[in-house]
């Protein structure tokens, strides 16, 4: 089936399962060199991303949710600062004994430092959430930061709507490959139902990612009126988003990021945004001191 619609070997050979099996396995075209239980970058260029290796991982496997993103699973993740190297953690799902776990670590060479559940981190960014409050000064700003989620939420959906538009353009290529095999008789009548089936779905699923994005456009007036219900109560804004609300809020609010250890979770020197807030509540609690290392 495979290579009736084209792929073969370097020598022009009919490819093999296994092969095509091994191939979908292999994370060096994702840019990692494994050997053993050691995992390291290549010096090489990775052919695709992370997040569409480890999305293969779980449909070989069975375990995923067909064409479900990897920052739906991570909304923090490009967001969160390593307190030690200062660079975003990674995500992703790892491999354990019997099933993959969802965390967030640190991947720099080197570095390291963190390393730790989705559920902790989002245990520790819900508990920040809960202890925000708007202060006037946010408030006076909201036009600003509403303006700048604005634009960058108009670039986002033009470039996601042509990405869909270069799925769907693919999925009727295959279609039309398939039909041509089918009637040249290179492919069974079974094999050329499965590939029609399997288009048929993918279609589907771009379709519906392309209505759920014209859902999201919105005029300045709309978004701030969004804003202005977020900075009162930041949890529910959380709750309530989808992933790219979600990751709107995180930058709008932490445009700089969050650094985060495992000592002082977000409670980092760093984070000035939290460390003002912190400080804010202090100054109105009587007879209370200042912590070591704020």
């Amino acid at each position: 089936m495979i290579a009736a619609l084209g792929l073969t070997t370097r020598k022009g050979r009919k490819l093999t399962k296994q092969t095509f099996a091994r191939m979908m396995s292999n994370p060096i075209y994702a840019g990692w060199v494994v050997s053993g239980d050691i995992r390291v970058r290549g010096k090489h260029t990775a052919l695709i991303s992370d997040e569409l290796f480890e999305s293969v991982q779980e449909r070989i496997d069975g375990k995923a949710v067909p064409h479900k993103r990897l920052n739906e699973d991570f909304p923090l993740r490009g967001s969160v600062l390593c307190a030690s190297c200062k660079r975003p953690l990674t995500a992703g799902w790892a491999k354990g004994r019997t099933e993959r776990y969802p965390r967030y670590w640190c991947w720099t060479k080197g570095c390291r430092a963190v390393g730790v559940s989705r559920d902790d981190l989002d245990r520790h960014f819900m508990s920040l959430l809960g202890r925000m409050e708007p202060t006037a000064e946010l408030l006076a700003d909201l036009p600003n930061r509403v303006a700048t989620r604005w634009s960058e939420r108009k670039g986002r959906i033009a470039a996601e709507a042509a990405q869909l538009a270069g799925k769907l353009a693919e999925q009727k290529t295959l279609n039309q490959m398939a039909i041509k095999a089918r009637v040249k008789g290179e492919i069974e009548q079974e094999d050329f139902d499965t590939i029609k089936a399997e288009i048929a779905a993918e279609t589907k699923q771009i379709e519906k990612q392309i209505s759920d994005l014209d859902s999201e456009n919105a005029t300045m007036e709309q978004l701030m009126r969004q804003a202005e219900k977020e900075a009162i109560d930041l949890v529910a804004a959380w709750n309530k988003g989808n992933v790219n609300q979600r990751q709107e809020l995180v930058k709008g609010f932490f445009p700089e990021g969050l650094v985060f250890s495992h000592k002082r979770g977000f409670f980092e020197p760093a984070n000035t945004v939290i460390n003002e807030m912190l400080m804010r509540w202090l100054l109105d609690q009587p007879n209370v001191g200042v912590p070591d290392g704020i």
